[in-house]
């Protein structure tokens, strides 16, 4: 089983890398205010928190040089781009290529992780997904398309990593002869659920989702990547 700062790389890079890539999305093709544009950039300073987490744990369990200098690049360069756009005024922004730049090194870093896990990939972007709808709410935003597109990608990226687990474990034949994999399955598998199910909730109730609920929503579906993590590893 591999160690706790070993299964937090993995997952905060996958997962950072993929939200990532979710907010870029938004930020090209949103059609967004410069007000919108300057918040929802402010967000990626959460981002780079997780991103300097996942480069501590890759330190710490002695990750491979390169995979672990690729994520402490993208660390350092998000922190003075933070700095840079804190400087700025409140409506103001950094050109997105600075952005890209920074991402850079994490989506590398990212692709190889996920060429070995191949398997957590849907649960990645599960947690992903959560985490976007999490910081574009929280950065106030305005594209209110955007809370029920989320919730629904999160569900089939949830249900499919669900599948492929039980696939796995079904033809490995892994679960006939170790309980602990199997206390591990159902752990993961209602965190995951748990997770959809809370943020399907304001799409029930036609209101806007609240922060708190969707940062709970994205804690439950990274503990549940954590817990793939140590199935699958």
């Amino acid at each position: 089983m591999p160690s706790l700062y070993s299964t937090l790389f993995v997952s905060l890079v996958s997962s950072s890398a993929l939200a990532f890539l979710l907010l870029m999305l938004v930020l090209h093709k949103g059609e967004l205010c410069p007000g919108q544009t300057g918040r929802i950039q402010r967000q990626l300073s959460t981002l780079v928190s997780f991103i300097t987490l996942a480069a501590l744990s890759g330190y710490e369990s002695q990750q491979a040089i390169g995979l672990v200098v690729l994520v402490f690049i993208s660390a350092f360069l998000g922190w003075v781009l933070s700095f840079k756009l804190n400087k700025l005024k409140h409506k103001r922004s950094l050109p997105l290529t600075y952005w890209w730049a920074m991402g850079a090194p994490l989506l590398l870093s990212a692709a190889y992780i996920l060429s070995q896990h191949a398997l957590m990939v849907f649960s990645f972007a599960a947690c992903a997904a959560a985490m976007t709808n999490w910081l574009m709410v929280k950065a106030k935003h305005r594209l209110t398309s955007f809370d029920k597109l989320l919730p629904f990608v999160g569900l089939a990226a949830a249900m499919v990593s669900l599948i492929c687990v039980c696939i796995y474990l079904l033809t490995s034949g892994q679960l006939d002869e170790n309980s602990a994999l199997v206390k591990q399955f159902v752990i993961m598998s209602a965190l995951l659920l748990a997770a959809t199910l809370l943020w399907l909730v304001p799409l029930f109730k036609k209101s806007p989702p609240p922060a708190q609920l969707l940062l709970v929503v994205t804690v439950l579906s990274f503990i549940s990547s954590v817990n793939l993590h140590k199935i699958v590893a």
